[in-house]
């Protein structure tokens, strides 16, 4: 048996190493920017369906004269309703919707004036 003691080792340089590390931190970083763009460009879409949401609620609110507190879910959505009397006009019904997302976070906000009427 023998032993081959000058057989050489092949490996990375440190400088071949920083190069990989700079080129993999270029790509994360540029990849979590990406992310965010797409996050913050499905926002609006987002305040669209709890708008849509509240508008329904409201005029559903209006056409059944039910002027009574109420807190209506959605898969995404928790939308609460509160009735009031308007603070300068007596006869009317002040209703608000507020529009939360799952993380309780306030996203919209509808407010009407209602004449009570007899």
């Amino acid at each position: 048996m023998r032993i081959q003691l000058n057989k050489k080792i092949k490996g990375s340089t440190i400088i071949e190493v920083l190069i990989a590390l700079a080129i993999t931190s270029f790509c994360s970083s540029l990849a979590v920017i990406i992310y965010l763009n797409i996050q913050k460009s499905s926002l609006p879409f987002f305040k669209i369906k709890a708008v849509e949401l509240s508008e329904m609620h409201m005029k559903n609110t209006l056409e059944t004269k039910n002027f009574q507190d109420e807190t209506f879910k959605n898969e995404e959505f928790t939308i609460k309703k509160t009735v009031t009397s308007h603070e300068l006009f007596n006869d009317c019904y002040l209703i608000r919707m507020i529009v939360f997302d799952i993380t309780k976070k306030k996203i919209y906000e509808l407010e009407t004036s209602v004449f009570k009427g007899k």
